[in-house]
């Protein structure tokens, strides 16, 4: 029956990508598209999975109104059979709730696939975080090979006052585990999916704006990225496979000439953990402009770099840090620097060089195609070709990031481009488009079944004036309209 499934998933994707070009071409996107919900080619649809607004219960039993921002996805099967699991999603929040607790939080719940359609199985059950002492905008994160989930706290702040946010975040201020609160943000989480609890932060990763989260296949090394500028590209090596809690910090250095790199071992005292990108930046860690998510495709690792307007290059904000060899900041008329359009950037773990796969802008032969500021990003294997995913977070709709006619009506828009692999020396022009947002929204949490039938994504933040379901972040899963009975099991 296994066999049955990857043939549905196979011929998904082949139709999503022969049928994408054409689709890209003939759309019309100022008359045809009203931003008020997603755009998907003919013969695809969703379902509805998980919203905001959603009833959800505790580990005490206690229901409440579940939280927003739903960022990361993860999806744990239970069987062989590809149509029941569980779904994990993060939210990126720092909000007030007595019952599922203040800060950041995340939702798991059972799902199953019946003639082709994705339904909840159960109750929308919360993550504990209490034992950790609470989270801060839980972001983007990882499935473990032993079965737990890595949740990344993007953003961490700066003191207990944001943090409190004048009594609409985390309320509890005191010290936690020998630091300050605020102090005990901005870590890699680990989580029990089974209990719905979280077991530990893993404070030996260190202290930065996590966001990508990847574990290598000997489960002892990790890299990390950090969503800030100038970005660290972080590795961990634990000290035993299978247990994160302990190890070695490494932060990455670029050659001068741009080819191959070293990594720089970094200090694993508490002080300079909570302290870790300017403790990199002070020891010669090259700077990228706020990293994300970032996915293993066949022996190399690729990793959005989603750019930044109005950047400070003084050297007392870089330290000793150098930007790396590609980045190629312009100023702007306020004197500062933009990199307006990010990056998918490519990294040879063997080789430790890294360097632009496609970079943003306008697209030359398809001038309806604008690819700028790459957020979440996956990859799908067909028939020996490969395939990365890759979600926009657009900045702002200004210089080009958005066609010319959503900027007349002054429209946030972000698209979900396909990228061939075997293409060398890719360009704009040589993606596809996969999917189109509402107004206002930001796809993320893309994630794959492992059949490739089912994409499972987030439309996070929307407009609040968009008609339902898209007023509010809402979790979907993605897939082709197959004949009644095609699935059953």
């Amino acid at each position: 029956m296994l066999n049955t499934y990857k043939s549905i998933g196979l011929n998904l994707l082949l139709f999503l990508i022969t049928s994408f070009p054409v689709i890209g071409q003939r759309f019309q996107l100022a008359k045809d598209y009203d931003g008020l919900g997603i755009v998907l080619p003919k013969g695809i649809r969703y379902d509805q999975l998980f919203r905001e607004g959603e009833i959800v219960v505790n580990v005490k039993g206690a229901k409440t109104i579940s939280k927003g921002e739903h960022d990361y996805n993860c999806f744990i099967p239970k069987g062989k059979n590809g149509v029941d699991g569980f779904l994990f999603v993060s939210h990126e929040s720092n909000d007030t709730n007595s019952t599922l607790g203040d800060g950041g939080g995340a939702t798991i719940f059972e799902i199953n696939k019946i003639d082709g359609r994705w339904i909840n199985k159960g109750s929308f059950n919360a993550v504990d975080f209490s034992k950790v002492g609470g989270t801060f905008k839980n972001c983007s994160g990882a499935l473990t090979p032993w079965g737990t989930i890595l949740s990344a706290e993007e953003f961490p702040p700066g003191s207990n006052a944001e943090l409190f946010n004048e009594g609409g975040g985390s309320r509890d201020t005191s010290d936690f585990n020998g630091m300050k609160r605020y102090q005990n943000m901005g870590w890699v989480v680990e989580i029990d999916p089974v209990s719905k609890t979280a077991l530990r932060k893993l404070y030996a990763m260190g202290r930065c704006s996590h966001e990508g989260i990847l574990i290598m296949p000997d489960s002892v090394t990790v890299y990390l990225t950090d969503d800030f500028t100038p970005s660290v590209f972080y590795k961990f090596i634990a000290d035993r496979a299978g247990d994160l809690s302990k190890g070695k910090l490494f932060a990455y250095q670029q050659n001068a000439n741009g080819n191959g790199g070293t990594w720089i071992r970094l200090p694993s005292d508490m002080k300079s953990l909570i302290d870790s990108r300017n403790v990199a930046l002070q020891r010669g860690a090259t700077s990228f402009v706020r990293m994300e998510w970032l996915t293993l495709v066949d022996g190399k690792i690729y990793i959005s770099e989603t750019g930044q307007d109005d950047i400070d290059l003084d050297k007392s904000v870089m330290i000793n840090s150098t930007w790396a060899n590609h980045i190629q900041a312009t100023k702007n008329e306020k004197g500062a620097y933009d990199y307006p359009y990010g990056a998918v950037l490519e990294f040879n773990p063997y080789s430790n060089s890294i360097k632009p796969l496609i970079t943003g802008g306008k697209g030359f032969k398809h001038v309806d195609k604008h690819f700028s500021n790459p957020d979440g990003i996956a990859y799908a294997k067909v028939k020996g070709k490969t395939y990365l995913v890759i979600n926009e977070d657009i900045i702002k709709n200004t210089r080009g990031r958005v066609p010319e006619e959503f900027l007349k009506k002054d429209k946030i828009v972000n698209e979900i481009w396909w990228l061939d692999l075997s293409i060398k020396n890719p360009v704009v022009d040589d993606l596809k488009r996969f999917l189109i947002a509402p107004v206002g929204a930001e796809t993320t949490g893309g994630y794959f079944t492992p059949d490739y039938s089912t994409y499972f994504l987030n439309v996070q933040h929307p407009d609040s004036d968009n008609p339902e379901p898209f007023n509010r972040s809402v979790t979907i899963a993605v897939g082709p309209i197959l004949k009644k009975g095609k699935n059953k099991r």
